[in-house]
Protein backbone atom coordinates (compact mmCIF):
# COMPACT_ATOMS: atom_id res chain seq x y z
CA UNK A 1 0.00 0.00 0.00
CA UNK A 2 1.07 3.71 -0.25
CA UNK A 3 -0.51 6.97 -0.97
CA UNK A 4 -3.45 5.79 -3.02
CA UNK A 5 -5.26 4.44 0.50
CA UNK A 6 -8.23 5.09 0.51
CA UNK A 7 -9.21 7.31 3.31
CA UNK A 8 -12.17 4.81 4.75
CA UNK A 9 -9.17 2.69 5.22
CA UNK A 10 -6.79 5.18 6.66
CA UNK A 11 -9.49 6.11 9.04
CA UNK A 12 -10.32 2.39 9.74
CA UNK A 13 -6.49 1.80 10.42
CA UNK A 14 -6.16 4.60 12.57
CA UNK A 15 -7.24 3.02 15.99
CA UNK A 16 -6.41 2.59 19.44
CA UNK A 17 -2.36 1.74 19.42
CA UNK A 18 -1.65 2.62 15.66
CA UNK A 19 -3.46 5.90 16.55
CA UNK A 20 -1.37 6.21 19.59
CA UNK A 21 2.30 5.53 17.90
CA UNK A 22 0.98 7.71 14.72
CA UNK A 23 0.04 10.70 16.77
CA UNK A 24 3.07 10.37 19.33
CA UNK A 25 5.12 10.81 15.81
CA UNK A 26 3.37 13.73 14.94
CA UNK A 27 4.06 15.33 18.47
CA UNK A 28 7.51 14.44 18.05
CA UNK A 29 8.60 14.97 14.21
CA UNK A 30 12.84 13.74 14.82
CA UNK A 31 13.53 10.26 13.31
CA UNK A 32 12.96 7.14 15.94
CA UNK A 33 13.69 4.00 16.21
CA UNK A 34 11.21 1.15 17.10
CA UNK A 35 12.66 1.25 20.78
CA UNK A 36 12.54 5.20 20.77
CA UNK A 37 8.42 4.97 20.60
CA UNK A 38 7.84 2.30 22.41
CA UNK A 39 9.72 4.32 25.25
CA UNK A 40 7.27 7.05 24.14
CA UNK A 41 4.57 5.41 23.89
CA UNK A 42 4.76 2.70 26.65
CA UNK A 43 4.04 -0.18 24.55
CA UNK A 44 5.28 -3.46 25.94
CA UNK A 45 7.87 -4.38 24.18
CA UNK A 46 9.86 -3.10 20.62
CA UNK A 47 8.08 -6.03 18.56
CA UNK A 48 4.79 -4.34 19.58
CA UNK A 49 5.98 -1.00 18.40
CA UNK A 50 7.28 -2.24 15.15
CA UNK A 51 4.18 -3.35 14.21
CA UNK A 52 2.08 -0.58 14.55
CA UNK A 53 5.42 1.26 12.67
CA UNK A 54 4.94 -1.34 9.91
CA UNK A 55 1.26 -0.78 9.88
CA UNK A 56 1.96 2.85 9.58
CA UNK A 57 4.62 2.53 6.73
CA UNK A 58 2.00 0.04 4.88
CA UNK A 59 -0.45 3.04 4.67
CA UNK A 60 2.10 5.25 3.44
CA UNK A 61 2.15 7.49 6.64
CA UNK A 62 5.97 6.83 7.91
CA UNK A 63 8.85 6.16 6.54
CA UNK A 64 11.78 3.92 7.40
CA UNK A 65 15.67 4.73 6.50
CA UNK A 66 18.42 2.16 6.35
CA UNK A 67 19.48 2.83 10.06
CA UNK A 68 15.66 1.78 10.98
CA UNK A 69 14.45 4.95 12.19
CA UNK A 70 10.95 6.12 10.97
CA UNK A 71 9.70 9.74 10.35
CA UNK A 72 6.29 10.79 9.35
CA UNK A 73 5.79 10.79 5.73
CA UNK A 74 1.98 12.13 5.49
CA UNK A 75 0.19 14.23 7.86
CA UNK A 76 -3.12 13.17 7.69
CA UNK A 77 -6.07 14.59 9.81
CA UNK A 78 -8.80 11.56 10.09
CA UNK A 79 -11.14 10.88 12.93
CA UNK A 80 -10.29 12.75 16.07
CA UNK A 81 -7.05 13.85 14.63
CA UNK A 82 -9.32 16.60 13.11
CA UNK A 83 -10.27 18.73 16.07
CA UNK A 84 -6.67 19.29 16.51
CA UNK A 85 -4.35 21.83 14.71
CA UNK A 86 -0.35 22.28 14.73
CA UNK A 87 2.65 20.24 14.21
CA UNK A 88 5.01 18.71 16.66
CA UNK A 89 4.23 20.18 20.39
CA UNK A 90 2.24 22.66 19.40
CA UNK A 91 -0.77 20.39 18.51
CA UNK A 92 -3.70 21.77 20.52
CA UNK A 93 -7.24 21.83 20.40
CA UNK A 94 -9.07 23.67 17.12
CA UNK A 95 -11.63 25.36 19.43
CA UNK A 96 -8.38 26.98 21.97
CA UNK A 97 -8.52 29.77 19.25
CA UNK A 98 -12.18 30.44 19.38
CA UNK A 99 -12.42 30.61 23.44
CA UNK A 100 -9.41 32.63 23.66
CA UNK A 101 -10.72 35.06 21.43
CA UNK A 102 -14.64 35.76 22.07
CA UNK A 103 -12.57 35.71 26.30
CA UNK A 104 -10.82 38.37 25.55
CA UNK A 105 -13.68 40.00 23.36
CA UNK A 106 -15.70 39.07 26.30
CA UNK A 107 -12.84 40.55 28.96
CA UNK A 108 -12.90 44.07 26.64
CA UNK A 109 -16.68 44.72 26.70
CA UNK A 110 -16.76 43.59 30.81
CA UNK A 111 -13.95 46.38 31.29
CA UNK A 112 -15.44 49.50 28.83
CA UNK A 113 -19.03 48.49 30.44
CA UNK A 114 -17.61 49.18 33.89
CA UNK A 115 -15.29 52.23 33.22
CA UNK A 116 -18.35 53.50 31.46
CA UNK A 117 -20.55 52.43 33.91
CA UNK A 118 -23.52 51.27 31.16
CA UNK A 119 -23.59 47.87 32.93
CA UNK A 120 -27.07 48.65 33.60
CA UNK A 121 -28.26 48.89 30.71
CA UNK A 122 -29.94 46.22 29.26
CA UNK A 123 -28.31 45.39 25.67
CA UNK A 124 -25.10 45.57 27.58
CA UNK A 125 -26.01 43.00 30.04
CA UNK A 126 -27.70 40.76 27.57
CA UNK A 127 -24.19 41.15 25.31
CA UNK A 128 -22.56 40.06 28.18
CA UNK A 129 -24.74 37.53 29.34
CA UNK A 130 -24.23 36.19 25.46
CA UNK A 131 -20.44 36.26 25.52
CA UNK A 132 -20.44 34.75 28.85
CA UNK A 133 -22.43 31.68 27.64
CA UNK A 134 -20.69 31.60 24.59
CA UNK A 135 -17.44 31.32 26.52
CA UNK A 136 -18.49 29.21 28.73
CA UNK A 137 -19.50 26.46 26.01
CA UNK A 138 -15.99 27.00 24.02
CA UNK A 139 -14.01 26.03 26.59
CA UNK A 140 -15.77 23.24 27.73
CA UNK A 141 -15.49 21.93 24.56
CA UNK A 142 -11.92 22.50 24.03
CA UNK A 143 -10.86 20.70 27.10
CA UNK A 144 -13.50 17.80 26.13
CA UNK A 145 -11.21 17.67 22.36
CA UNK A 146 -8.14 18.28 25.08
CA UNK A 147 -8.88 15.14 27.11
CA UNK A 148 -9.94 13.07 23.76
CA UNK A 149 -6.21 13.51 22.10
CA UNK A 150 -4.92 9.78 21.36
CA UNK A 151 -2.20 10.06 24.03
CA UNK A 152 -3.09 12.67 26.78
CA UNK A 153 -0.08 14.78 27.67
CA UNK A 154 0.97 13.51 31.10
CA UNK A 155 1.89 10.26 29.97
CA UNK A 156 4.36 11.45 27.51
Amino acid sequence: MSEDVPLKDLVAALKGKTLQVYWYMLRHPVPMTAREIQRGTRLSSPSLSMHHLERLKNLGLVDKDVHGQYTIRRDIRVGVLNLFVGRGRLMVPRYLFYATFYTSITASLLTVAFLTNSVTNWLSVVLIVILLSLDVLLWTETLRIWHEQPFPEGEE
